[in-house]
């Protein structure tokens, strides 16, 4: 299955899964957002194991996310692809200790004739 298309994004949180916004996985290249933030990255598969580096920008309020307020951070995202949902765990690389669960659900592939 490729995993290019367009996917959304949520994150588990003490009230239930939250959407984290719609991201364009593309040949490699992760693009998306939300109302408050945007991503830019990269993401790498094989057989189901699924990784991804991106680079998080909130120009709206930024939220408390791994223990603090910041505007811009790097997240890993490291997880399994089954069918068209990646279930993972999303972590900051310099804090490890702490981590969300992370699921990503594709919900259509990407036109063959880009624009």
């Amino acid at each position: 299955m490729s995993l290019d298309g367009i996917w959304t994004g949520e994150i588990h949180t003490p009230y239930g899964w939250e959407n984290s916004g719609v991201y364009v996985f593309d040949d490699g290249v992760i693009i998306g957002g939300s109302n408050r933030h945007y991503s830019t990255g990269h993401f790498k598969s094989r057989g189901k194991k699924f990784k991804a580096e991106m680079i998080v920008t909130y120009y709206g309020p930024p939220r408390v996310i791994f223990g603090e307020k910041q505007e811009k951070y790097q997240v890993k995202i490291k997880g399994k692809v089954k069918e068209n949902v990646i279930e993972a765990d999303m972590f900051r690389p310099e804090k490890t200790q702490f981590s969300v669960n992370y699921r990503l659900t594709k919900r259509m592939d990407l036109p063959k004739n880009k624009l």
